[in-house]
C-alpha cells in the first residue's frame, strides 16, 4: 500500500535533512532540540513584549502551574481539616492557597455531584485507584509539610526514577555513553518532559514504566519485571495496553506470544484489586460504583464538553472545533467519537496483521501503537506525548549501531518524532499540528508496510 505524493515529498525532504545534518547523532540531536526550544522561547518573549496575549506560550497557563497534582491533591478536603481550622494555609504561596480555597466549593467529599445525572463538576472519583493513592499521599504530605514539599517531592521522584531507567537502558541495551546521556535528556529535560513537570501529571511515571517494559522486550531479559511495570503503568493510564501487540513480531511460538501478551493484563488486574483496597481504606468514599459515576461526569465535561481542548493532540479536536463553529452540541462529538473509535480499531487490526507478517519493523510498529491512541481518543493532552520519547531513544540507539544510508526509513521516523517533541504552536494550535504530524507518520508506516528490506528487519538491541 503506497502513500500519496503530497505526503511522500515532504517526508523525503525531512529524511534528507536529518541525513545531511547528521541529526541522528546524539550530540547533534540534543543541540537541535535545545535550539528549537530556545528559539521558540525567544519568539514568545518578543511577541509578548509587543503586546501579544499572555496565553501565547510554550506552556500551559501559569495560573494552573502544577495543577494536575496540587489542584487534585487539595480536593481531598479530609486531609486539610486541621490546616483549615488553624489557618496554616495562610503561609502558603498564593497559587496553592487559591487551589485549596477554590476546592472548598467542589464538595468532592460528598456524594452530591456523582449522584446528580446532570452534574458538570469534576470529582476525584474518576481517577484510577493507584493514581488516587498517589494523590491522597500527596495531599497528606502537603497538609503536613506544605505544598512545596509535595511539589518538589513529585519532581525529585520523577527525576530519580528517570535516571534509574536511563542506567537500566545503558545496561540492558549496551548503549554507548552519548546515547545514554541523550536518553537522560529525553526522559527528564526534553520539551514534553518539562511540559509534564510544569503540570505534574502522572503520565510521566506511566511513560517511565512503559519504557522499562519496552527495555525488557527489546533485550529479551527481565521479562517478568517488565510485565509488572506495564501492569503498574496500566493502572495509571490504560492506553499503553496496546503495546503488548509488539509481541506479535519475533520468532517465538504463538503460545508463548499469547502468554507474554496476557501476563501484563493479569498483573494490571492484581495491582488494581490491591490498589482499590488501599484507596478505600484511605478514602472510604472511593468505591467501584462511585468510580464509574465520577467517570461519567468526566466524560460529560471533557469528551462531550469543551474542557481539555487546550493542547489536545487528538484528531477529534478538529471536528470539535468545527462543531463549535457550527453551533452544534454534544451529539456531534458522540457521532465523531464513534467514527474515530471504529476507525482506530480498524487501523489497529490492519496494522497488527501487517506487523505479524513482518510488514513493519519494530520501530515502525512502536510508532504506530504509540500514535494511534493519541489520535483517536477524545482528549489527549500534550504531556501524554511523553510516551513517544522511548521510540526516540530506541531510534538513536539503533542508528548508532547501524549507521544510516540515504533514504533510510529510520531517519524519517526520527525526524517525525523530533517534530513531535518540539514546541510547534500555542495552546490551541499545537495539538492539531502534532496530531497531523502523528497522522503523517502513521500513513508513512502503513505505506511502507510490506516493503521493509534488510535495513528494517527486527532484531533485539540487547
Amino acid at each position: 500500500m503506497g502513500y500519496s505524493l503530497w505526503l511522500k515529498r515532504p517526508l523525503a525532504r525531512l529524511n534528507q535533512l536529518v541525513f545531511d545534518y547528521r541529526l541522528y547523532q546524539p550530540t547533534r540531536a540534543f543541540a537541535a532540540l535545545i535550539a528549537i526550544m530556545a528559539v521558540r522561547a525567544l519568539v514568545d518573549d518578543i511577541y509578548h513584549a509587543f503586546g501579544g496575549p499572555g496565553r501565547w506560550s510554550m506552556f500551559f497557563d501559569p495560573a494552573d502551574l502544577f495543577a494536575d497534582f496540587a489542584k487534585v491533591a487539595t480536593a481531598y478536603k479530609f486531609a486539610f481539616t486541621d490546616v483549615m481550622a488553624k489557618g496554616q494555609y495562610s503561609h502558603w504561596p498564593q497559587l496553592f492557597q487559591d487551589y485549596l480555597l477554590n476546592n472548598l466549593g467542589a464538595a468532592d467529599d460528598s456524594l452530591r455531584n456523582i449522584n446528580d445525572p446532570h452534574s458538570h463538576t469534576i470529582t476525584t472519583l474518576h481517577i484510577p485507584p493507584l493514581t488516587a493513592i498517589i494523590f491522597v499521599l500527596g495531599a497528606m504530605t502537603m497538609a503536613s509539610a506544605g505544598p512545596m514539599a509535595a511539589v518538589l517531592g513529585f519532581m525529585v521522584a520523577y527525576m530519580a526514577l528517570g535516571v534509574a531507567v536511563m542506567r537500566i537502558f545503558a545496561h540492558l541495551c549496551d548503549a554507548p555513553r552519548p546515547v545514554t546521556w541523550f536518553c537522560g535528556f529525553a526522559l527528564c529535560l526534553s520539551y514534553p518532559a518539562i511540559w509534564m513537570l510544569t503540570r505534574e501529571n502522572v503520565a510521566g511515571f506511566a511513560m517511565l514504566l512503559v519504557f522499562f517494559y519496552l527495555l525488557t522486550l527489546w533485550a529479551d531479559r527481565w521479562r517478568w519485571m517488565g510485565w509488572i511495570a506495564l501492569g503498574l503503568a496500566l493502572n495509571l493510564r490504560p492506553e499503553p495496553a496496546v503495546l503488548v501487540l509488539l509481541e506479535l513480531q519475533g520468532e517465538a511460538p504463538v503460545g508463548r506470544k499469547l502468554v507474554r501478551m496476557i501476563a501484563p493484563g493479569l498483573a494490571a488486574v492484581g495491582i488494581a484489586a490491591l490498589s482499590l483496597q488501599v484507596i478505600h481504606a484511605l478514602y472510604p468514599v472511593y468505591t467501584v460504583e462511585h468510580f464509574f459515576k465520577g467517570l461519567a461526569i468526566y466524560h460529560r465535561v471533557y469528551a462531550q464538553g469543551s474542557m481539555g481542548n487546550d493542547w489536545n493532540v487528538s484528531l477529534q479536536f478538529l471536528p470539535r472545533l468545527l462543531g463549535k463553529a457550527l453551533g452544534m452540541g454534544p451529539g456531534w462529538d458522540e457521532i465523531t467519537g464513534k467514527i474515530f473509535s471504529a476507525g482506530g480499531v480498524a487501523a489497529l487490526v490492519l496494522g497488527a496483521r501487517k506487523a505479524a507478517r513482518r510488514g513493519m519493523d519494530r520501530h515502525e510498529w512502536l510508532f504506530f501503537l504509540t500514535a494511534l491512541p493519541l489520535l483517536t481518543l477524545p482528549v489527549m493532552a500534550y504531556y501524554h506525548l511523553l510516551r513517544i520519547v522511548p521510540l526516540l531513544v530506541f531510534l538513536m540507539l539503533d542508528l548508532s549501531q547501524r549507521p544510516p544510508r540515504p533514504g533510510d526509513s529510520r531517519l524519517t521516523l526520527l525526524g517525525l518524532v523530533g517534530l513531535v517533541v518540539s514546541p510547534l504552536g500555542t495552546n490551541d494550535t499545537h495539538g492539531p499540528i502534532v496530531a497531523l504530524v502523528l497522522l503523517a507518520g502513521c500513513l508513512f508506516v502503513m505505506g511502507r508496510a510490506g516493503l521493509v528490506g534488510a535495513e528494517g528487519q527486527v532484531r533485539p538491541n540487547g
